[in-house]
């Protein structure tokens, strides 16, 4: 395990970044630091469970804070964004990391990571049914907000018109 412990804030997202790729290669897509504290990472959907793991293993982010989905319309993607932290290591603590992947916007389908952060549960759930983008090997993906009855398309997707009368 990696220690952060008197490195400098931005050195510390850097560490952190640095590691991702020099672990995962290509595999990192995308990282930047968005502001202190606040580094991002996207991931290639192949190696997103597998990078999950590191981050909670060897790294220590040992929380999602949240999860969540964006529609990118023009671009014909899709992207599934979790926020992670570590409760446990006072040394980054403070640390809050978007770890992205981006879908094709005609098969939005990604690996569920319950199973590393049991705490998404009901994220992957809320983005699966506002955005339909299926969590494989989630244990109860299901309506989480929407009527029983709703049997329209996702309603947070960008070319989706609800019927306003």
């Amino acid at each position: 395990m990696t220690t952060l412990t008197n490195i400098p804030s931005l050195e510390r997202e850097d560490h952190i970044l640095d590691q991702l790729k020099e672990k995962f290669g290509d595999a990192i897509k995308e990282s930047r630091i968005s502001r202190r504290s606040r580094p991002e990472v996207t991931i290639a959907m192949e190696k997103m469970l597998e990078v999950s793991r590191f981050l909670r293993d060897e790294l220590g982010f040992d929380r999602a804070n949240g999860a969540g989905g964006a529609d990118y319309l023009r671009d014909q993607k899709m992207e599934v964004i979790y926020h992670v932290s570590n409760l446990t290591r006072k040394e980054t603590r403070d640390i809050v990391l978007s770890v992205k992947e981006i879908i094709p916007r005609s098969s939005p389908k990604v690996n569920s990571l319950v199973s590393i952060w049991p705490s998404v549960e009901n994220f992957e759930r809320e983005t699966y049914e506002m955005y339909g983008i299926t969590f494989d090997g989630h244990p109860h993906l299901e309506k989480l907000f929407l009527i029983d009855n709703w049997d329209g398309p996702p309603p947070l997707r960008k070319d989706v018109r609800i019927p306003t009368d």
